[in-house]
């Protein structure tokens, strides 16, 4: 991977390494305050 990013300008290598880690680490946040909203009132979330 390390050759495939070595092509682009620094800035964007960082951009691209921060958004790989942080883009699922908030989706996963997401999903789980869906599910404790889901908990508290369960007329407010649908999962289907």
């Amino acid at each position: 991977m390390n050759n495939f990013l070595a092509i682009f300008d620094p800035k964007i290598k960082l951009f691209l390494e921060i958004a790989v880690i942080l883009g699922p680490l908030c989706i996963l946040c997401l999903i789980m305050l869906l599910k404790k909203i889901e908990i508290d009132s369960p007329d407010r979330i649908r999962w289907h």
